[in-house]
């Protein structure tokens, strides 16, 4: 047997998680009054609206694989978007609520991920928002890579 692991079956595991997630769901209800909505993967021609915000979406990802390789590599991309138009000024200080809010989900779904796995953590994270050139939305991604050392003949467990 060849150890392999579909790209499916990660996405369907962090979909269940970060649906599931009370940390989300709690984070979400305060602040825009409903949970998040959960895509897995997007029709670009219809996109989603400010209507589905909160909003996460898991996209599919890569891999590589092989009988030559000591370990393989698994990254996947997840984006999320909160609409926030509230902006507070404080003396000569003006700051786009939107911002923390999208680091503050963001944080929460990469901290839900993160503890998923322990035998197979991720190993790199890249983490990015956008705050300004969508405003009200505030998008933010991040690109994560999951590495797993095979064992030939066994299934890989994730």
């Amino acid at each position: 047997m060849i150890p392999t692991l579909k790209l499916s079956d990660i996405i369907s595991k962090w979909r269940d998680t970060l649906q599931a997630s009370q940390p989300i769901s709690n984070f979400c209800t305060t602040h825009y009054n409903k949970v998040p909505n959960i895509f897995v993967g997007i029709n670009g021609k219809t996109p989603p609206t400010a209507d589905n915000c909160p909003m996460i979406i898991l996209y599919p990802g890569a891999k590589s694989e092989g009988l030559e390789l000591q370990e393989y590599t698994y990254k996947l991309t997840i984006g999320w978007t909160i609409l926030q138009n509230a902006v507070t000024v404080t003396n000569n200080i003006t700051e786009l609520s939107g911002i923390a809010e999208c680091d503050g989900l963001g944080q929460l779904i990469y901290l839900e991920l993160a503890q998923l796995s322990p035998d197979n953590p991720i190993s790199v994270l890249n983490y990015d928002i956008e705050p300004v050139a969508y405003f009200p939305r505030f998008p933010g991604r991040m690109d994560l890579t999951v590495k797993i050392a095979p064992v030939n003949g066994y299934s890989i467990n994730f």
